[in-house]
């Protein structure tokens, strides 16, 4: 027996927002002419550089992790050619097409893909770049150990041809054009040789012979580097750069041109072989090879000698920060240069070359971690980073901020000079000393703009913390010197403008004018639980109230039912009926209803009647059956107004304006089980907007928990159903039958919406008479209020409950958007000139004015940490606190040790205001977190492992207990208990109210004893059958276990003792594992994929069956269930979200599950997509989700399966409106390809998963 896994759909929920390369490139003669290209992992965005900041062009998605983006120097009046050079795991070049129309409009398009993938070939270890040379005829590019793809492109920056050259320098580090011509280029090369020696040297590279020369060129033989000024890490962000300098006019006469070097404890600049020297070497050179040629060993070995005789460098200065990240020209020259170290500071290189060499280096101030830098214009750069925030800075001549403090801390043993003496220095200059270093006080750095980024989310946590039903995600982000925690939520935005304070227990608002055509709204009407007030707007600051004489005005003492504005109703020469603008408005109380008449010239109403009492509405002889009845319900449009009365009756009314007297229309008893039918709500808003009368209305009942739908065409009188809801689990509380599409005439978009009493919306399409496609979702726990709304152009309906939502359509259906604001009871739309399409709403304090924007906005919260870098995050439910465990790295310079300390903090779950710190000891980092409640309290199990030597096995952990106490400032936290373990516990997970921890290749079960009045932990089982586990969950008495370095296995926790239930043998390397339930799984790989297993049972023994693989391409950290957004849910759901998962590259992504039969038709879908796209010169969708491994694709697996791109699939809206494109889509390359469900109910299924990420 088999258990089968349901088909999935991946789809993103928040993008990749790490970002890895930027530049700046710009057009001939076009407006805008410079733009700015930013890398992310997947995707490019394009921003115009304009006066008043980054304008987005252009984005497209590459399918591919981007390495590094460059654009081809070929200077074109509309058009640009830029390469984009993805690696993992089958590297491949991207040529671009960017274009700027006439018109201004832009375009980008993909022209070439070249793959460069080697299935013999060792991926380069540091220098996985690409490079153009500045004539733009060529490009190379380092994928692979000992070999250089050369590409020679055309005169428009296109692709030519392309050819293998092959290196002697296996390690390299990096690689730069230092002379081009068409015939022949020259490359200057940084390695380590197979001494471990750092290496300097340059290649001429000739195009016509297809090859880099064998030996160095003249121009920069072999040069040794002194490498104990690098670091031994020698990984991303220790690898040192090279960067060519030319030589102009006004540079001293010995210097032809030189490398500079960075990325070590020096900056150094070497110049160029000169010809003089080049001369004497080459004749020196031939008698070498003479006395080789007749065997000269003692020659030899001295020649070899006077090679690696050390040369010095022509200008040095001290770099006294951490390895460099980042670099960026400032000028067209080459003589300034921004460089950022890995801590995010920032510094200014100047280079001298007259009248003597001197390098400086000005501190500027501190940023987030930089991982490119391209400086723009005019003093502002764009900061791109993995770790923090993307940033746009400018310099300034002054420092900005942080004035007591110095620009950037130096260590005491560097000299260093103030800002205000550098000129005396230069002008005074020694010769012994070739490089300043100044630093001032306050930083010069001043932020325009910031690019919020989650990466790299190491954990997260998905909670509701106000228990308001709307989920929000807390995440473990950033890095180095910008560690954060960020809180996700999703919603529309509300900017507050006004409020007025002190109205309690308000349940219902309504905006009057002074007439009903008026534009703007003059006044307010707000009603309490007790009473009701009424405010005037005077000017843009000022709202009075009028409550004025209840004698004479509105009934104040009163709650409210309904008011409203009405048009004048007369009758035309034919006798139909005309209706006019009035001042008139109609005020509905439980006792009656109110003809109220606005005087513009004292601004206040004042009754045309005596309050209608309901006795007034009796037929003669029938008065007995009006009496002891009032309103419990009502509503009101322009010519309507429909009352709901206490023992089942609802009446239908219009005014007569001219003798003032209100007329009954229609009028009807329900009755439900031979009782009378208690009444919860009407509602008469016309479906067509244009009509000021409505030809249906709703009717919701308590006992029975469902709503009618009543007709008003009969022309005897009667109001017959026309439409009955099926019963609903609590009773309706508030009705609309809205229109959400103005001029709509066909009535093609009205929706039946109904507010239920246990905080529920449901709502069903209207058509025909019938209700079709019902839907739940919910807002809270509360009662749900529903008021119509027109915000700007679009019609919306507010729904307040236990917090507040829009409903809004779009995209061809009804949406659902969160506001984030709470404990609102009451809203209603405003529009007035001091408020334009705003929204008024009510809350615990009051009233507040403000307008919604952004209907369907992600929030980020950031709660910045700095160098205390967030590694895991847990809640705390009984305590109302978030406890994050903490890694501490004091930056150090170059080669210098670091300083590594753990913490645990608590902040508080709302505020996040810290409320607890609990240090670590020292060498000690914590590796995971757990918590748990027991009857004496809240305790936190907290594991750390104790680094000695980066280079072995962890042997020295923690496993520690926090007993943790609050008040209402702060939170205490004592160990409770520890335990030594041999080894880094890498995971905790809760099994059957004991602990199980991953230990190195260990599962370790302990159980918490409270038995003798103190904590303490007894280890009460093992599992040591695995390598290194690293990854540990649970579900009953269910342990799932990843593997690092093998697979995975299923263990159960029975009578003490851990069984294996199941393993797979495969060659796996999981980083993240989830269950899904008790026998199916969800993971994902170190090479990008996600994967999901099933147990089957074969015989007397399980095996885990792999029912799922996919290529991701990104490196998944944490599953979580459920989702973030507010989810309906259809009776016949297709779709149900089911999982979250989070990238290090800042990815939140969504899991959705599919029902079996809407699987095969989107995996029909996405197969004859992805052949339609490959034949328009697309790339390769179904070999780009094929899963990878360290060698590139695996015969085994020919495509993805179990598996959909929800992305993907959603391109197929795009050709909606080609019918051309849609049949050749739809029919397939074959018959057996044609898809057999429709375009339109694709196109809902698709429009529907988009409403679920």
């Amino acid at each position: 027996m088999v258990v089968l896994a349901a088909m999935k759909v991946v789809t993103t929920f928040h993008p990749a927002s790490s970002v890895v390369d930027s530049l700046k490139f710009r057009l001939k003669d076009e407006q805008p002419s410079e733009f700015l290209v930013v890398a992310k992992p997947n995707r490019l965005d394009i921003y115009a550089l304009l006066p008043e900041g980054l304008r987005h062009q252009h984005g497209l998605d590459i399918w591919g992790r981007i390495r590094v983006i460059r654009a081809v120097p070929v200077l074109s009046r509309s058009s640009i050619s830029l390469l984009v050079l993805t690696d993992h795991p089958e590297p491949e070049l991207i040529f671009l097409s960017f274009t700027v129309n006439g018109a201004g409009s832009t375009g980008i398009t993909v022209t070439k893909y070249l793959s460069l993938f080697e299935h013999s070939a060792r991926p380069a270890e540091f220098c996985h770049t690409l490079l153009i040379d500045p004539s733009g005829g060529v490009a190379v590019v380092s994928a692979y150990t000992g070999k250089l793809k050369v590409v020679v492109l055309d005169q428009d920056g296109g692709y030519d041809r392309d050819f293998d050259a092959s290196i002697t320098e296996l390690n390299l580090l990096d690689i730069t054009f230092v002379s081009t011509s068409r015939d022949m280029y020259t490359l200057a090369m940084m390695h380590i040789d197979y001494q471990q020696r750092l290496q300097l040297l340059a290649r001429d590279l000739s195009i016509e012979d297809l090859q880099l020369s064998p030996l160095p060129s003249p121009l920069l033989p072999s040069l040794p580097v002194p490498g104990k000024l690098f670091s031994t890490a020698m990984d991303d962000d220790g690898t040192p750069t090279i960067i060519y300098i030319p030589s102009y006019n006004g540079d001293d006469d010995d210097f032809e041109g030189g490398i500079l070097i960075i990325g070590g404890r020096k900056i150094m600049l070497y110049d160029f072989v000169d010809v003089e020297t080049r001369v004497k070497r080459e004749s020196r050179k031939k008698r070498a090879d003479k006395r080789k040629t007749a065997g000269d060993a003692e020659a030899n070995a001295k020649e070899k000698g006077v090679e690696w005789k050390k040369r010095k460098a022509r200008a040095a200065v001290e770099w006294p920060w951490a390895e460099v990240t980042a670099w960026c020209r400032v000028d067209d020259k080459e003589r300034k240069y921004l460089i950022g170290d890995r801590y995010g500071r920032l510094a200014l290189l100047s280079i001298n070359l007259s009248g003597g060499t001197t390098l400086t280096l000005m501190a500027l101030g501190e940023t987030s971690a930089s991982t490119t830098l391209t400086y723009l214009a005019n003093q502002i750069f764009y900061n791109g980073s993995h770790f923090g925030s993307s940033q746009l800075l400018q310099i300034t001549t002054t420092p900005s901020s942080a004035l007591d403090a110095p620009t950037l801390p130096v260590t005491s043993t560097i000299p260093t000079i103030s800002p205000n003496a550098l000129n005396s220095h230069v002008l005074g200059r020694n010769d012994d000393v070739s490089g300043y270093i100044v630093v001032g006080m306050g930083s010069y750095l001043t932020e325009l703009e910031s690019f919020n980024n989650l990466a790299p989310i190491l954990d997260a946590v998905l909670i509701d913390t106000d228990g308001s039903g709307q989920n929000e995600i807390v995440t473990c982000s950033g890095g180095r010197s910008t560690g954060s925690i960020k809180v996700i939520r999703s919603g529309a935005d509300f900017c507050e403008k006004a409020t007025v304070q002190g109205l309690r227990n308000v349940t219902h608002i309504w905006p009057l004018k002074e007439m009903y055509l008026a534009p703007d709204y003059a006044h307010v009407v707000v009603s309490t639980l007790q009473e009701t007030h009424v405010f005037r707007f005077d000017n843009a600051s000022s709202i009075s109230s009028i409550n004025g004489d209840k004698n004479t005005g509105f009934i104040t003492d009163l709650p409210t039912i309904a008011v409203s504005n009405i048009l004048r109703r007369t009758r035309n020469a034919e006798n139909k009926s005309d209706y006019a603008d009035s001042r008139f408005v109609i005020q509905v109380v439980s006792k009656g209803l109110l003809l109220l008449e606005y005087d513009p010239g004292v601004r206040q109403y004042s009754r045309a009647t005596e309050l209608w009492t309901l006795e007034k509405f009796a037929d003669p002889g029938k008065e007995g059956l009006w009496k002891g009845r009032e309103i419990v319900a009502a509503n009101i449009n322009a010519s309507q107004v429909v009352l709901a009365l206490n023992w089942g009756r609802v009446v239908v009314l219009t005014l007569n304006v001219d003798d003032k007297r209100f007329i009954k229309l229609r009028e009807r008893n329900f009755v439900h089980n031979t009782r009378d039918a208690e009444i919860s709500a009407v509602s008469c808003l016309p479906q067509d907007p244009a009509k000021p009368f409505a030809l249906n209305i709703v009717v919701g009942f308590w006992t029975s928990k469902h709503v009618e739908i009543l007709s008003l065409r009969p022309t005897d009188g009667s109001m017959p159903t026309i439409a009955t809801t099926p019963v609903f689990s609590s009773a309706p509380r508030s009705l609309l039958l809205y229109n959400f599409t103005s001029g709509d005439s066909k009535l093609s978009n009205v929706h039946l919406l109904i507010g239920l009493t246990d905080g529920s919306i449901a709502s069903f399409v209207y058509r025909n008479d019938q209700l079709l496609d019902q839907k739940l979702v919910s807002i809270g726990s509360l009662p749900v209020t529903m008021r119509s709304c027109r915000i700007g152009t679009r019609q919306t309906v507010l729904a307040c409950g236990s917090r507040t939502a829009i409903l809004f359509w779009e995209k061809e259906r009804l949406m659902y958007s969160p506001l984030i604001l709470k404990d609102v009871t009451a809203a209603a739309e405003l529009s007035t000139s001091a408020y334009p399409s705003s929204i008024v709403l009510a809350n615990s304090d009051g009233l507040v004015f403000g307008n919604v924007n952004n209907f369907d906005k992600l929030h980020i919260r950031s709660i910045p940490l700095g160098l205390n870098n967030p590694l895991r995050v847990t809640h705390i439910p009984a305590l109302r606190i978030f406890a994050v465990a903490c890694r501490c790295v004091t930056p150090a310079r170059i080669g210098d040790l670091e300083d590594i300390r753990g913490s645990i903090q608590v902040f508080d779950d709302i505020s996040f205001n810290k409320l607890g710190h609990f240090n670590l000891e020292q060498g000690e980092e914590p590796t995971s977190m757990l918590s748990f409640t027991t009857n004496s309290g809240s305790y936190l199990c907290v594991a750390a492992v104790t680094l000695e030597d980066e280079d072995t096995e962890a042997s020295k952990g923690r496993i520690f207990v926090l007993e943790m106490t609050s008040n209402a400032l702060q939170v205490n936290m004592s160990v409770a208990t520890s335990y030594d373990v041999k080894g880094c516990p890498y995971a905790l997970t809760s099994v059957n109210s004991m602990i199980a921890a991953a230990v190195n290749s260990m599962v370790v079960i302990f159980k918490m004893d409270t038995g003798s009045g103190n904590l303490i932990m007894a280890k009460i089982a093992t599992w040591n059958h695995n390598y290194l586990v690293t990854s540990l969950v649970s579900r009953g008495d269910i342990i799932l276990l990843g593997d690092a370095i093998s697979s995975i296995s299923m263990l159960r926790l029975e009578d003490n003792r851990l069984h294996l239930i199941a393993r797979d043998y495969g060659a796996l390397w999981p980083t993240c594992v989830e269950l899904t339930s008790n026998s199916t799984l969800i993971g994902a790989n170190s090479e990008y994929n996600l994967y999901t297993f099933g147990l089957q049972n074969s015989g007397t023994r399980q095996l885990l069956e792999r029912d799922g693989n996919y290529f991701l391409g990104d490196l998944v950290n944490k599953f979580l269930p459920g989702t973030l957004s507010s989810q309906e849910v259809s009776l016949d759901a297709p779709m149900q979200p089911q999982q979250l998962f989070f990238t290090s590259a800042g990815l939140i992504g969504a899991i959705i599950d599919l029902a079996d039969d809407l699987a095969l038709d989107l995996t029909g879908l996405q197969r004859n997509l992805s052949n339609y796209i490959q034949k328009q010169d697309g790339p390769n969708h179904t070999k780009y989700r094929t899963p990878k491994n360290v060698r590139g694709r695996s015969d085994a697996d020919a495509s993805s399966f179990g598996f959909l791109d929800g992305d993907f699939l959603e391109r197929f809206l795009q050709f909606v409106g080609n019918p051309q494109a849609l049949k050749r889509i739809m029919d397939g390359q074959s018959e057996p390809e044609k898809l057999t469900i429709s375009a339109d109910r694709i196109q809902k299924v698709l429009e529907s998963m988009q409403s679920m990420h």
